[in-house]
């Protein structure tokens, strides 16, 4: 008779049967299932528009008219034969190069003194990084009403000063490059003073007064022990702030406005793009500043590379 009753199985004298292990994802799954949420990121933030740049530069798109006609290579070549993309170049440079370096000089003098223990200390590190959480505009506006040359700040102090003396207009076409460089050096200093600050609190005290009861002079201490610690802080601030000035545009346009002497790279990519409506011309000053960034970081990390190699 058949019944409901299950039946068991026999035990034997053999091993234990084991039960069969599902089969593991391996190693590389996960880390690939990992990255691939970053990746789309990246392609969709960053390669994507480099792409749709690369491609426009080859165009004689217009800002506004459905025109696209693929043209090779002419927008390069029209840049190579520009005086004035020549001229914005050397402007460019001249006014990252300028600004990075007294940013880093600047910045490593107040972070030092802001470094030593005195009365209100907090209140002295809160308004020197003042300028750096200003907005762009605000500075601009602020500093070109008291630079200006007939009723702002700098003329009546000159004016208090030196009875009888003409301010000279640092407005002017003269004068405007250097202003806009002490503006810039003004605005974005505090960048550095927070990172060289930051890592000054790292070093180890005992190491300095060691070097102080050895009878090391400030001079002595900072060359031999706190220059060669903010080294490695230095050489990527050196880095990044080139790649910010050389790219900045606010600052530029809202203070010194689009005159020859202050044209920046930024600033002829948003004349050609916005004022002649060529879109096609601008992509292709885009990319050249694009490359030039790229070329510029590549030999920079080399050098960075090969000399901590050297040291070791």
């Amino acid at each position: 008779m058949l019944t409901d009753t299950p039946v068991r199985a026999e035990t034997g004298t053999g091993p234990p049967l084991k039960a069969a292990r599902k089969p593991r994802m391996p190693q590389w799954f996960w880390g690939v299932l990992l990255v691939i949420p970053s990746a789309v990121l990246v392609l969709g933030v960053i390669a994507v528009p480099i792409v749709y740049l690369a491609r426009l530069s080859l165009t004689d798109a217009h800002a506004y008219l459905p025109r696209i006609n693929d043209i090779g290579l002419g927008n390069f070549a029209n840049l190579a034969a520009s005086p004035q993309f020549w001229q914005s170049l050397r402007t460019t440079l001249l006014y990252a190069v300028l600004t990075v370096v007294i940013q880093l000089v600047l910045g490593v003098v107040v972070a030092l003194l802001m470094h030593q223990n005195f009365r209100g200390r907090g209140v002295v590190r809160l308004i020197a990084i003042a300028p750096y959480i200003i907005p762009a505009i605000i500075v601009a506006l602020v500093w070109r009403w008291l630079l200006e040359p007939n009723n702002g700040a700098y003329s009546w102090l000159v004016r208090t000063v030196l009875p009888g003396a003409d301010a000279v207009n640092l407005l002017s076409p003269t004068w405007i490059f250097a202003s806009l460089v002490v503006v810039s050096v003004w605005m974005y200093t505090p960048f550095v003073v927070i990172s060289v600050l930051a890592r000054l609190q790292t070093v180890d005290p005992s190491v300095i007064e060691a070097s102080t009861v050895d009878g090391a002079g400030p001079w002595r201490r900072f060359w031999h022990i706190i220059l060669p610690e903010l080294s490695a802080v230095l050489l990527t601030l050196a880095l990044l702030r080139f790649m910010f000035m050389f790219t900045k545009f606010d600052i530029v346009y809202l203070f010194a406005g689009t005159g020859q002497e202050v044209r920046t790279l930024p600033l002829l990519t948003f004349q050609t793009i916005f004022g002649e409506s060529r879109l096609g011309a601008g992509a292709s000053l885009a990319m050249v500043m694009f490359v030039l960034l790229v070329v510029f970081t590549t030999v920079y990390l080399k050098t960075l590379h090969r000399r901590s190699e050297d040291t070791e």
